[in-house]
């Protein structure tokens, strides 16, 4: 008979990280215990790191892998960014006001004026037009009728948005204060309305209309 207690003090159920295979005599015992063939573990080999690389290297490097992946990503959307249509650059940052309270509110100024001759003056990079515009009403400020004001506007055609305003036209301007008397769109968009046959004509683009009140002040008709 075999000695059980012997058996169990040689045989290592577990055997060590360093051996690839059990011992003869431990197999044979193994085997006389459990009534099979006795198990070796030859011909299975250990799933190994390549040599000369950790598998702290390893993880690092797919986490490199990674960054790079998501940095390429971010570059391709940044080089997509979508233009103005009929522009020639990005969508400028400037405001919308969706409703008539609003636009109104914005502006330091809202009045009548017609638009005299202008000049150009380029700041950091953007060319702007500085036209002088004679009042003929006003509807909120304190510049009255026959009065004449300096008004500041990206040059027609220069960028992705630009006032469309020329010289001898009637318009309805609302406007920001700037330094040095100077006055500027509250944005080229709503900034400026055409006076035709009466009434304040919204550029393209806007759907905002002057309040009943503005247009009567200013002597015009909605």
């Amino acid at each position: 008979m075999i000695n059980v207690k012997s058996l169990v003090t040689r045989a290592n159920p577990v055997p060590d990280a360093a051996s690839d295979e059990l011992s003869a005599r431990a197999s044979e015992d193994l085997a006389a215990l459990v009534g099979s063939t006795p198990v070796t573990q030859r011909g299975v080999r250990k799933r190994r790191t390549p040599r000369g690389v950790s598998r702290r290297g390893a993880l690092v490097a797919s986490v490199a892998c990674a960054a790079v992946a998501v940095v390429a990503g971010v570059t391709f959307f940044a080089l997509d960014s979508p233009e103005e249509p009929g522009g020639g650059g990005p969508l400028a940052d400037e405001p919308y006001f969706e409703t008539t309270a609003k636009l109104e509110n914005a502006a330091d100024l809202i009045v009548r004026v017609r638009l005299g001759a202008g000049h150009e003056e380029s700041v950091d990079g953007i060319d702007e037009t500085v036209a002088t515009a004679r009042v003929t009403a006003t509807a909120k400020g304190d510049e009255s009728s026959g009065r004449s004001i300096e008004v500041v506007y990206t040059t027609p055609g220069s960028g992705p948005e630009t006032a469309d305003l020329a010289e001898g036209k009637e318009y309805v301007l609302l406007l920001d204060t700037m330094g040095g008397g100077r006055f500027t769109l509250v944005n080229t968009t709503q900034g400026a309305y055409r006076v035709e046959d009466g009434q304040a004509v919204a550029s393209g683009g806007n759907d905002i209309a002057l309040s009943p009140g503005v247009t009567k002040a200013l002597r015009l008709t909605s």
